[in-house]
């Protein structure tokens, strides 16, 4: 399953905080959270988008789960929720 990650450490362009793209072998937020709790590092996938919206693997790496601070599954087409 993919996710989008909020990662609470600086990105390379020195923003305070930064979003990954990442594929993890669960199928629910709930088993991802569950391995979270019980790890220290999981290995998931990363992707880019490139400029014609798409993603690419950039291969795997170790993710601590310390610097996480908020996880939603990753959904390609999202749409602002309309308050009327």
């Amino acid at each position: 399953m993919r996710f989008l990650i909020t990662m609470n450490m600086p990105s390379k362009s020195g923003n305070p905080v930064h979003q990954i793209v990442a594929e993890y072998p669960v199928s629910s937020l709930e088993e991802l959270n569950d391995d979270l709790a019980t790890n220290d590092f999981i290995e998931i996938e990363e992707f880019y988008k490139n400029n014609n919206d798409e993603y690419y693997s950039t291969g795997k790496v170790l993710l601590n789960h310390r610097y996480i601070g908020k996880v939603k599954a990753f959904v390609r087409n999202t749409h602002a929720l309309n308050n009327e």
